[in-house]
């Protein structure tokens, strides 16, 4: 009989998902072992709803979500933030899901599946090893709450690594890993003359692709997204939405109104690795999965602002290592299109520092590591 993996997520930033989602992509591949991946936070009681809709509304706020992040960093906030998990999140049907799958090693990808899991473990309702990937590149309390019940840390770098050991964390129980990223999504991509067809583009102009924030698209991006698109530049824009419905509606309504003919705006799409491929700059926030991705593609990028400490750190890397370009707000969003149009050895000098990027083994060492803790067991 197989032996059964529990990948679990939240749905509060495109990264966490992505990393589960890639980590459940491998170990299926692999063929070893039954694997579940569930979101947390869609076992939720109807009579919650409507406070879970709320939460989710204002969490895509970036001064909630600075003033939340910077909060949560504290241990005494940190107690309220686990009760509100338990109390919005804690239902039966999660834990029958659970119950009923019978993992025999669990692994979150965010720190409200910590939560949970590690109240089932005080709980005594599952008894299982638990795995976190921290999708953060900073160190954050969030990940460590309850971590006498908290088996393993994958993390991103060292820097990380030592963070939580100087936070009383056992060594023994952190691997550097580095970041989840789905390897197929790399080598399996369909030819470009095909996808510029597929789009209805010629490939004559530089394609310059947005993302509105991950797989859920912030509002606050709409008026990047029309000051660059009214300034005409001979360009392609690509403007992904992600699941944000009305943010497309609009940007769709804006292009019709002003007669902009050099844009195309999409909602949520699994052709984000084929749309990496064609573009020549990539304009996003700084998270974490996208950053990732567009580095190993050896896309540059011009960040915007971020929504957190953690992304505004990473902003800072990119800035350093000279693979990207920041724009402050949407006038210096235009100067810096204008920069990489007027001086393209700008570009090229980035994409020549992002040839030189190795691509990390994440998924395949954390297979691994899982396949060490099943077999003692």
């Amino acid at each position: 009989m197989k032996k059964k993996v529990l990948i679990g997520y939240a749905h509060y930033g495109s990264g966490h998902r992505s990393s589960a989602q890639y980590i459940k992509n491998y170990f299926e591949e692999k063929g070893k072992y039954e694997v579940l991946m569930i979101n947390v936070t869609s076992y939720i009681s109807s009579n919650k709803n409507l406070g879970s809709k709320i939460f989710n509304k204002v969490s895509k706020l970036s001064f909630f979500h600075n003033l939340f992040y910077g909060l949560s960093n504290n241990s005494v906030f940190n107690a309220s933030n686990v009760k509100f998990c338990i109390n919005m999140y804690d239902s039966p049907t999660l834990r029958k899901t659970i119950l009923d799958f019978n993992p025999d090693i669990i692994i979150g990808t965010h720190f409200f599946v910590s939560y949970l899991i590690t109240y089932y473990k005080k709980l005594e309702i599952i008894n299982v090893p638990l795995m976190l990937v921290l999708t953060d590149t900073m160190f954050h309390k969030n990940w460590i709450v309850n971590e006498e019940y908290i088996d393993y840390f994958i993390v991103q770098n060292d820097i990380i690594k030592n963070e939580l050991v100087e936070n009383k964390i056992s060594d023994k129980k952190i691997f550097s890993f580095g970041t989840p990223i789905n390897y197929e999504s790399f080598t399996k991509l369909d030819d470009k003359g095909y996808i510029l067809k597929k789009y209805s583009l010629t490939g004559e102009k530089p394609i310059y692709l947005m993302f509105a924030g991950g797989s859920h698209g912030y509002d606050y991006t709409f008026d990047y997204f029309k000051t660059i698109v009214k300034k005409n530049f001979p360009i392609d824009i690509i403007f992904i939405a992600g699941k944000n419905k009305e943010l497309k509606i609009r940007c769709e309504n804006f292009i019709l109104k002003n007669n902009i003919k050099n844009t195309l705006v999409l909602g949520y799409t699994k052709d984000v690795f084929n749309l990496l491929n064609i573009s020549e700059i990539v304009i996003t926030k700084p998270g974490s999965t996208t950053l990732n991705e567009c580095m190993l593609m050896g896309k540059p990028c011009i960040l915007i602002p971020g929504l957190s400490r953690h992304e505004n750190y990473n902003a800072k890397i990119m800035l350093k290592k000279h693979y990207a370009l920041k724009s402050r707000n949407a006038i210096s969003l235009v100067r810096k299109i204008k920069l990489c149009l007027n001086y393209p050895f700008i570009v090229k000098s980035m994409k020549n520092r992002l040839t030189k990027i190795e691509i990390n083994n994440s998924v395949t060492k954390i297979y691994e590591l899982v396949y060490k803790i099943l077999i003692k067991k």
